[in-house]
């Protein structure tokens, strides 16, 4: 597979980093807290994000691509726009005073059944959506409870990646979804969150 990338060891961190230094774009970590909300039932707050959920012919292409991919239905949610701070912050850290790493694009909030998108992706591009279709995964994941039969928190995170990685794939990003499928391998092996 020609992706323009260096070949990655699944457990390489450093490769990572090098390997978006040498991409020159800027991936934003699509993140999901199913486990954490699921588990300490944290509510969100979103004061950032608008009223009402948005609509738009890219959301539904979002979903059948992922209902076709995992042949499971996505629930229904209720897809908002936050600013990128507001993203952020929605996020649980690991640790007091330790940061998740890295911009986040996308969150699921099982508690109340949305995904809150940075309101600076540009929907009209593959990869703004393929951070949609990554959180739906985490939708289907969390209707069908399979944070509680997940080996650990990254196996979630690894089907999620996998299913991004095949959009991407599908829209002809190969190195974008090449990446993606890196992260998804790193996830999976359970040895990081």
């Amino acid at each position: 597979m020609k992706t323009g990338l260096p070949f990655l060891h699944p457990h390489c961190r450093e490769c990572i980093s090098e390997a978006r230094r040498k991409h020159a774009r800027t991936t934003r970590i699509s993140c999901a807290v199913i486990v954490a909300y699921a588990l300490l039932g944290r509510p969100p707050a979103l004061g950032a994000s608008p009223d009402g959920c948005i609509a738009g012919h890219w959301i539904a292409e979002a979903v059948s691509f992922v209902e076709g991919e995992t042949g499971r239905p996505v629930p229904r949610v209720c897809v908002r726009w936050a600013s990128p701070e507001t993203v952020n912050r929605l996020i649980l850290s690991p640790a007091p005073n330790e940061t998740h790493g890295g911009a986040v694009a996308a969150a699921y909030l099982p508690v109340n059944g949305e995904i809150v998108l940075a309101n600076d992706l540009d929907p009209g591009t593959p990869l703004a959506r393929s951070y949609l279709v990554h959180e739906l995964v985490h939708a289907q994941q969390f209707e069908a409870r399979a944070y509680e039969r997940a080996s650990c928190p990254g196996a979630l995170e690894g089907e999620a990646y996998e299913v991004q990685a095949r959009y991407l794939r599908a829209k002809g990003l190969e190195d974008d979804a090449f990446l993606f499928e890196v992260l998804g391998m790193l996830q999976r092996a359970c040895g990081s969150s």
